[in-house]
């Protein structure tokens, strides 16, 4: 033990005078040691929060810097005041310049309410990052979809927007591919944009002389599929910064004066500002609006009157009241049961007409809220894109709301005959709905009526009153699928609003039309390919987008009854399983009522 301890001491005073650089240690020991690198990051909740953040946000300065000094220290000085920390906080605002006024009975600081919630975040994060081993294939997959919703939604994964850095004025004027056509309404040659670069898309939007309002709807509609709200207003200002010496690409006829292009195109930018934020100002958020007031400034000094109209239009849309629906005379009285109170409020007491109309004003204040980039590049079924698309993702879930209500209520019945009772009152409501033109909740009441669980009754429908089989036959050839729901389309293009297309179709359309690429790879001169954007794409999602729109300007005449629409919303119960889990449930269930090879007298 003596000699052990002597030799210890010779060791330490060995190393004692050797000046060892330690600043990687710790670096090293956790790069080498898996399970102490997975401990750290388990105790240390917010340094795993800025690991999050390389590995998720590399080099995005606007997620980094969001809160500056300036906000750090106001952050912290709030954080001293709610503490009573008076004489610490005013030597910091001395030092720092930095002033924040004092809130009396603060319960709680921001900065204590910030950390708490980037801790609540990083622990969510990690939990859908690490690998359980204890998970199955499926379900991981579920957990790795859940993290990217979670991490797109808080901005910490970067947009597939790309800058190609090039200026709008340095574009290589072959880089647009323009395609001429004969207009048959009225015999007249019209050229139609086929293909080409942002840049060259942005120039054709404002070219000085030439006027195309199906392009400019068209883009204004659909750029999002290719290019950010930023980026686009971004364009715009370099499209107004016009050179001198411009060419003749993008300006104005042929004998109009320099100083006459540069202000045909200068306008027309401002023209095209202007119908931006009229018809689609829910496309800016605060930043945003801030980068517009700067460049209406600009706009200003060379053209105060037409920056004057671009204000009062950003003006007027920013203190828009929300529209209340005004009923008249001819609003029909709602049809109220006289239970209307009770707290057991059940499907028989409603009456069926009132039930489609509670359930039509229920989904059609979903449907008008849908804007054109929910519908872009399947927002909805893409997890990193669906943050884009709350409101389709609102009526994808009412439609299977509706269906498996449609669906449990069946089946959950014991009685034969109260089931086809049941099944009768569903094909009722159907009815009203399509007399009101609501083919999206028809449309949910069939898919209910067809799931197999509830099909396969055959006991059930043979209860069907004749009249009730040929309701029931009428409405599923209306929304039959054959040749891409054929006789839906010819009674919606027939059919007068107020009405409620079927999603479905559409957002099956659009699906469709993803198969056609977004770039195409074109020789616009010999030997020079260049990546274009394919805007023949975009003119036909146009169509389909426009139809969806056209149905949002006219609301319902109907009036909403609260206690019919919450007892409509409470329908959404699957007792806590996927939709595929409680199919299965309903399956079984509906085997129980009338299993397989049954006859009819084991039927209750």
């Amino acid at each position: 033990m003596i000699s052990l301890h002597i030799e210890n001491n010779n060791i330490q005073s060995l190393y004692s005078d050797i000046s060892a650089d330690r600043s990687d240690w710790r670096r090293n020991v956790l790069e080498k040691n898996a399970q102490i690198n997975n401990l750290c990051e388990r105790i240390y909740p917010l340094d795993r929060g800025v690991v999050f953040g390389k590995q998720f946000a590399p080099g995005k300065n606007d997620v980094k810097q969001t809160l500056d000094r300036k906000a750090v220290i106001e952050l912290i000085l709030h954080h001293l005041s709610t503490k009573g920390l008076k004489q610490t906080r005013q030597t910091l605002e001395k030092e720092s310049k930095v002033t924040t006024p004092t809130t009396d009975q603060l319960n709680e600081s921001r900065l204590v309410t910030f950390v708490r919630n980037a801790l609540r975040d990083t622990d969510r994060i990690y939990d859908f990052s690490i690998d359980h081993a204890e998970y199955s294939a499926e379900e991981r997959q579920v957990k790795s979809n859940e993290r990217d919703d979670l991490l797109y939604s808080m901005d910490l994964l970067e947009d597939e927007y790309e800058d190609d850095g090039v200026n709008i004025w340095d574009e290589p004027p072959e880089n647009i591919v323009v395609e001429t056509t004969r207009n048959a309404e009225d015999d007249q040659d019209e050229e139609v944009v086929k293909w080409g670069t942002l840049n060259k898309l942005v120039e054709t939007l404002t070219h000085g002389s030439k006027v195309d309002q199906q392009f400019l709807k068209t883009f204004m509609m659909t750029y999002q599929s290719f290019c950010s709200p930023e980026k686009l207003l971004g364009k715009l200002e370099q499209r107004y910064n016009v050179p001198k010496f411009i060419k003749s690409s993008g300006g104005a006829d042929a004998g109009t004066s320099e100083e006459g292009a540069i202000k045909a195109i200068q306008l027309k930018v401002i023209n095209v500002l202007k119908k931006w934020l009229d018809e689609y100002f829910s496309d800016f958020d605060d930043k945003l609006i801030q980068s517009l007031r700067n460049f209406i400034e600009v706009i200003t000094l060379k053209h105060p009157g037409p920056a004057a109209a671009l204000m009062k239009s950003l003006t007027k849309v920013e203190k828009q009241p929300a529209s209340k629906l005004k009923f008249n005379d001819k609003t029909p009285e709602p049809i109220v049961p006289r239970n209307i109170f009770s707290q057991n409020l059940s499907i028989y007491d409603i009456d069926e007409e009132e039930i489609a109309r509670q359930m039509t004003l229920i989904e059609f204040e979903i449907y008008k809220r849908i804007k054109p980039p929910e519908l872009l590049n399947q927002s909805w079924n893409k997890v990193k894109l669906k943050h884009r698309a709350p409101n389709v993702l609102k009526m994808i879930d009412r439609f299977n709301n509706v269906s498996m209500w449609v669906a449990t209520m069946i089946i959950e019945t014991p009685k034969v005959k109260a089931r086809a009772r049941m099944m009768t009152r569903f094909i009722k409501i159907a009815d009203h709905l399509r007399l009101m033109n609501n083919f999206n909740s028809l449309m949910a009441i069939i898919a209910g009526l067809n799931f197999s669980s509830v099909y396969r009754l055959k006991f059930t429908r043979a209860e069907l009153s004749a009249q009730t089989q040929r309701m029931y036959d009428d409405l599923e050839k209306i929304m039959n699928s054959e040749s891409s729901f054929k006789n839906y389309r010819t009674r919606l293009a027939a059919s007068r609003p107020p009405l409620l297309p079927y999603l479905g179709v559409h957002l099956t359309d659009l699906t469709f039309m993803e198969e056609n690429p977004d770039i195409v790879n074109i020789e616009v001169a010999p030997n020079h390919h260049v990546d274009l954007i394919n805007f023949t794409k975009r003119m036909l999602v146009f169509k389909v987008i426009s139809l969806v729109q056209q149905y949002q300007q006219q609301s319902y005449n109907l009036q909403p009854v609260h206690q019919i629409q919450e007892f409509l919303l409470s329908i959404n119960d699957y007792k806590g399983e996927s939709l595929d889990h409680y199919q299965q449930h309903l399956h079984r269930e509906s085997l129980r009522r009338e299993p397989r090879k049954a006859q009819k007298s084991d039927i209750a």
